[in-house]
């Protein structure tokens, strides 16, 4: 695939229209829509796994280091190792090759996107519960009171508000304008100072410590009136649709977005170590992690400090692999917070991106083309993804903590292509009697 074409299928999937450029000059902070179109290349048998064995582990092991040795063959500096948790039915493992320091199943990394599936659970918890419907539209009420979903300020007066439901929200149908990840462009006729930049980006320059909010990133869009389409009439990524089910959770709950995500799924969910930072100082890892690096032409950054307050509901988790398993393994089982009738006629109820398209996408789920159901996450410095099949009970988390960004985005899809494929081999190797 060329890489006019790759991009084209990159900004129809999810709009990323962060083009890497000068990277020292203006620092890209996340490519949280990067993974969603790289989920479905062709994988072929390169493992060499000979006769059937249940030692999976050090089998898994042998595939993290032929991908990882395939990464470097592309990027000989490459910063980044692999680390992969895996539960098969009879047993589980963790693996890893590659790090610069002491990781395990209970290190921390950044875990972007994969914040979705929290944000989605949450919102269907509260449809289960009756505190909200999912079809509703978001200037409707919220049962038993006289509030509306989204405030009826001038924050929330975006294009279409009248039309958009929650459910177009979670399954990125609504058109909401994409802030994180869309520059601005200068054709508005809004007089902002931001124009021809990327919000975030623009504020951080001069505040690199300032406390994004759900009210402001909306308010961008407000402001702007920039959207995609009218709702439900195609599909398009968009973290900002994510920030107002944020928004939409904590005025239903009455608790903030983190405390509520904390109460309510990742404690009754035996989740040890997740956590939500919502503030723009609150811009470490908590021990033990893995840094994040970043390999540009002529170095290499360490870019683990980082400001996520803009990405609260839709890019702030970080957690560890053995979490990360444990969340979407008990959710896709039914055995989370969500019934199984609600996770199958709901969360996997995924459809086309585009017509005939082989990239679904249900309400915070991803359905990987013959590994299962689950999503994944970029940010700056950190690759992942989380699956569970639930035809054969195989659930897998796979992260990096490196980017290669050498050549833009096809570095970055290199390096995704290659940690696909893992999951595909270590897949069979479990699956095999």
């Amino acid at each position: 695939m060329s890489n006019s074409v790759f991009n084209r299928r990159l900004y129809g999937d999810h709009k990323l229209k962060r083009v890497i450029g000068n990277y020292s000059q203006k620092k890209i902070y996340v490519v949280i829509t990067l993974l969603f179109s790289l989920l479905f290349v062709s994988c072929k048998d390169e493992t060499g796994v000979g006769a059937p064995t249940t030692n999976y582990s050090d089998q898994a092991k042998k595939v993290l280091e032929v991908a990882l040795d395939s990464i470097k063959k592309a990027d000989p500096e490459y910063p980044g190792g692999l680390a992969l948790q895996v539960i098969y039915p009879g047993g589980q493992f963790f693996q890893q090759t590659g790090f610069t320091n002491a990781v395990t199943s209970t290190t921390h990394f950044r875990a972007a996107s994969n914040t979705k599936t929290f944000t989605s659970t949450a919102i269907l918890l509260l449809h289960q519960r009756g505190r909200l419907n999912i079809n509703h539209k978001i200037t409707d009420t919220i049962p038993g009171t006289t509030m509306t979903y989204v405030p009826e300020d001038q924050n929330y007066a975006i294009p279409f508000k009248n039309e958009i439901t929650i459910l177009q929200l979670l399954q990125h149908r609504a058109g909401v304008f994409d802030v994180a990840n869309d520059m601005i462009p200068d054709s508005i006729s809004a007089s902002v100072p931001y124009k021809n930049d990327w919000y975030m980006e623009y504020i951080k320059a001069t505040n690199p410590t300032h406390t994004f909010t759900f009210d402001e990133m909306v308010g961008v869009v407000a402001t702007t009136g920039l959207y995609y389409f009218r709702p439900g009439a195609d599909f398009h990524y968009s973290n900002t649709g994510y920030s107002m089910l944020g928004k939409i959770i904590e005025r239903v709950s009455g608790k903030l977005y983190g405390q509520f995500i904390t109460d309510e799924i990742i404690k009754p969910m035996g989740l040890i170590s997740s956590t939500m930072p919502a503030l723009g100082t609150d811009r470490e890892l908590p021990q033990p992690f893995v840094p994040g690096f970043v390999h540009i032409p002529g170095t290499i950054q360490n870019v683990t400090v980082s400001n996520i307050s803009g990405n609260v509901a839709e890019g702030n988790l970080i957690t560890t692999p053995s979490d990360l398993a444990l969340f979407i393994r008990k959710l896709m089982r039914g055995e989370g917070v969500l019934s199984s009738n609600l996770v199958y006629s709901t969360m996997l109820n995924c459809l086309p991106a585009t017509p005939g398209s082989l990239s679904l996408y249900g309400c915070g789920v991803n359905n990987i083309n013959m590994l299962g159901y689950g999503h994944t996450g970029a940010h700056e410095g950190y690759l992942s993804q989380m699956i569970h099949d639930p035809v054969t009970d195989v659930t897998l988390v796979i992260y990096t903590n490196g980017w290669d960004l050498r050549e833009g985005i096809n570095s970055i899809r290199v390096t995704m292509n290659h940690m696909q494929e893992a999951l595909y081999k270590v897949k069979r190797i479990v699956l095999t009697k």
